[in-house]
């Protein structure tokens, strides 16, 4: 896994994509309420890894990741699931522009980002037949990445020249804290009913890309953010691979003021969910002048190969004591390629 800091590359790789079978790609967005009611979870996939389709197409040689496209959605009430949204696009209806700000749109809903602001326009159908319409806006607190503060899109610039190596991963902690505000309207089937939620709360977006297999070097790796102070992200992302490796990045108003690519973690307070998997539910982190421990006990939604929590965070950075809220992830890559994983996946997944 590397962890990538150059803003510019928060855009659509589309012809990095074209070239290389087995390519992913997804844009993650997350928030939690001020009063931690609510959660929301959004991300687009072009190429989407955690798909049994796609693992099935990239046995051979030239699995094409715009035939793959997906769109997730999550909302959660007091720590349960509320509406749950994950919908597959064909190419005819995928646009995914090579250009920065980035620029989405799947079927009817959209992703866009204007001067430093991503705007979210969701209205989806799932499985049940509820039916989602959102306008979200994840908006950072200064100009910092993304095309921040960018009027117009921009090319984008080359792709480094290792992105095509397989089994590498890709990580941009793109806006790291952010307000995030908007409307979710939730509609029953057969218009038995609908709820309006006026959502405001603190949020992050991060933009992953890579090209599978995943590394078979990868057993497993825990990620987790949160929102303290104010207008501060402390993130912790941990690789357990043949050499494990632990970063812990802080930022201060979507500045990166510190970065330690070989923090000291502990996994503690183990647990197994419905599919036997088992995850730690606390990471403590340590670096130079700063000590955090990440609670993870919280479970929002779980997978044999996924799990997703909220997760509160206590740190002492620099001798002064911080507190937040934001969402944390455990993945084991390997589960993918099961029966089960297949099957409990493909169960939730609507064609378009």
């Amino acid at each position: 896994m590397q962890v990538v800091l150059d803003p510019v590359q928060d855009a659509a790789h589309g012809g990095w994509l074209r070239r290389t079978p087995g390519a992913y790609e997804w844009w993650y967005f997350d928030a939690v309420a001020d009063d931690c009611a609510w959660a929301l979870t959004c991300i687009w996939f072009l190429g989407n890894p955690f798909s049994p389709y796609y693992h099935y197409a990239a046995r051979g040689e030239a699995a094409d990741p715009f035939e793959h496209n997906a769109l997730f959605f999550a909302l959660y009430r007091h720590g349960r699931l509320h509406a749950y949204h994950f919908t597959r696009f064909p190419r005819a209806l995928v646009c995914a522009d090579e250009v920065r700000p980035a620029s989405l749109r799947f079927g009817p809903n959209s992703l866009s980002c204007d001067r430093g602001a991503y705007r979210l326009s969701l209205s989806d159908e799932n499985a049940n037949r509820r039916e989602v319409a959102a306008e979200l806006t994840f908006c950072p607190p200064i100009p910092h990445v993304g095309g921040v503060g960018a009027q117009h899109a921009a090319p984008l610039p080359p792709a480094p020249p290792e992105m095509g190596a397989g089994g590498n991963h890709f990580w941009l902690p793109a806006v790291p804290v952010c307000r995030v505000a908007g409307r979710i309207t939730l509609r029953e089937a057969h218009n038995r009913g609908a709820e309006t939620l006026a959502f405001s709360g603190r949020g992050y977006h991060d933009h992953n890309w890579g090209a599978l297999p995943f590394s078979a070097d990868i057993r497993d790796w825990y990620w987790a953010r949160a929102a303290i102070g104010h207008d501060r992200a402390l993130i912790v992302y941990h690789v357990n691979s043949r050499r494990p490796v632990s970063h812990l990045l802080l930022f201060d108003g979507g500045r990166l003021v510190r970065h330690d690519p070989q923090a000291r973690l502990g996994l503690c307070r183990h647990r197994l969910n419905a599919f036997g998997t088992l995850y730690a539910a606390r990471l403590d982190v340590q670096s130079e002048g700063l000590v955090a421990s990440f609670d993870l006990g919280r479970r929002l939604d779980s997978a044999p190969f996924y799990i997703r929590t909220l997760c509160r965070v206590q740190a002492t950075v620099d001798g002064q004591m911080e507190t937040g809220t934001g969402m944390a992830e455990y993945f084991r890559p390997r589960p993918l390629s099961s029966r089960l994983a297949a099957s409990a996946t493909k169960a939730r997944i609507v064609e378009r």
